[in-house]
């Protein structure tokens, strides 16, 4: 068997290493690398900080707001996924170290007190929850300068002037290969609302049809104003679909003020007849609502842009209504989402030509632009972003190739100790305790 590599004495220091190992039912530290101990509040800061990112990413998609237990991420029991994470995360934070030390590397000043300041700010805010946890101060700023030099160390290889440096005319080729540029215009669907009475639910379907079909002869009417208008002066056709929309918008709201003050005006009228000014009003803040929903997709499409200007510059952002998407490195399930499908669309179509699309949200009006023609520009104001993109994979192959090289030994005592339901039973703990205190 290969000798396992020799650690270096700077990560001997960075681990909380001790002069001799104690006995196996110390749990203190989640495992050795070589002489060294790796503090087990690293192993739970990163649980916990996944945890939390899971759970919300939970409640923002599907809305679950409890059992997270009863979950599962990637194909793993929650508990599993969340335990085979950190541990995954804690090696390579020892492999991170280590090649960070080994290539002479540092962290500038300027990094190590933006680390403190956020450290200081974090244990004046959580500080005693994080105890309650069994994270040390330590802990938690080994882990964040942990994450810096994995960021250092990825420029080291791929940022100008590094061992593998990703040149300009690659990066264009990347965008070429990979990206979307497109414009759109959308029409938001009515959904039926369901209720226990089938009369209702079937008036509220005739409401909704109505609704929908009127939504998409819009749409179409539009559609034929964009025929024969290229990419760059589809921005006259969404400024005018946003004036119909700010014009539907004050004359629904008109309306919907109109109906309450007939309704008030009649409040000493039969119980029918308040009924049906109720029922004008209900209809008429469904119709506004559908309005803020138009409005509400076109500014996503705006505001999620890749502007290539200074919002503080007074000159106007010639890019503000596109958007630049990365399709080529969606996955199955990426490419299976409601904008995935949207991507795919737009994938098959020529440039400069409106073409009409639908999905169970919406009636879309969508454009392809020519992505040569902002390439090198987009590469210059996104480079970063870009080189992530590009580069995260063969990084990670770097890391995992790092840490098979590393004598790890695991401490199982602590693995079984610091479970998720733990972690997770002592968070629900700590806030229910001092909420009431």
């Amino acid at each position: 068997m290969a000798k396992a590599k020799k650690i270096t004495a700077a990560l001997t220091a960075a681990l909380l290493c001790t002069a001799s190992l104690t006995s196996c039912s110390d749990t203190s530290y989640v495992m050795t690398v070589g002489d060294s101990k790796i503090n087990a509040g690293i192993y739970i800061y990163n649980e916990l900080t996944e945890m939390s990112y899971q759970m919300t990413m939970m409640y923002y998609q599907k809305g679950i707001k409890k059992d997270y237990f009863d979950q599962k991420v990637d194909g793993k029991a929650f508990d599993e996924y969340l335990s085979d994470y950190a541990l995954t995360a804690t090696e390579e934070y020892a492999a991170v170290v280590d090649k960070f030390n080994e290539l002479g590397l540092t962290l500038s000043d300027e990094d190590i007190k933006s680390i403190n300041d956020s450290i200081s700010s974090t244990w004046d805010s959580q500080g005693e929850f994080y105890e309650s946890e069994g994270i040390s101060k330590e802990s938690v700023k080994l882990a964040l300068k942990g994450s810096k030099m994995r960021e250092e160390l990825f420029d080291h290889y791929y940022a100008e002037g590094g061992e593998e440096a990703v040149s300009d005319d690659e990066m264009v080729k990347y965008l070429d290969d990979n990206y979307l540029r497109y414009k759109s215009i959308s029409f938001a669907k009515t959904k039926a609302s369901t209720d226990s009475s089938s009369s209702a639910t079937d008036s509220s379907t005739d409401s909704a049809d109505a609704a929908n079909e009127e939504a998409k002869a819009k749409r179409d009417e539009f559609l034929e104003k964009a025929q024969g208008v290229s990419f760059d002066d589809f921005d006259r056709i969404i400024d005018e679909y946003n004036d119909y929309v700010a014009s539907k918008k004050a004359s629904d709201s008109s309306s919907a003020t109109d109906s309450d003050s007939s309704a008030s005006d009649s409040s000493t009228a039969s119980d029918d007849t308040s009924s049906v000014a109720e029922s004008d009003t209900s209809s008429t803040a469904s119709d506004d609502t559908s309005s803020v929903s138009d409005s509400t997709a076109d500014s996503s499409s705006a505001s999620d842009s890749d502007s290539s200007t200074d919002s503080s510059s007074s000159e106007p952002d010639p890019y503000a209504n596109e958007k630049m998407m990365n399709y080529g490195a969606m996955d199955d399930s990426q490419k299976d989402t409601t904008n995935g499908k949207i991507l795919k669309e737009v994938s098959g179509m020529s440039t400069d030509v409106a073409t009409a699309y639908e999905d169970d949200n919406a009636y879309y009006i969508l454009i392809k632009g020519d992505i040569k023609e902002r390439d090198t520009e987009y590469a210059k104001d996104k480079h970063e972003d870009i080189l992530k993109e590009m580069k995260s994979d063969e990084f990670q192959k770097k890391l995992t190739s790092w840490v098979e090289k590393l004598d790890i030994k695991v401490n199982n005592k602590a693995i079984k100790r610091y479970t998720p339901k733990v972690v997770y039973d002592k968070q629900t703990e700590y806030y229910s305790k001092n909420k009431n205190s």
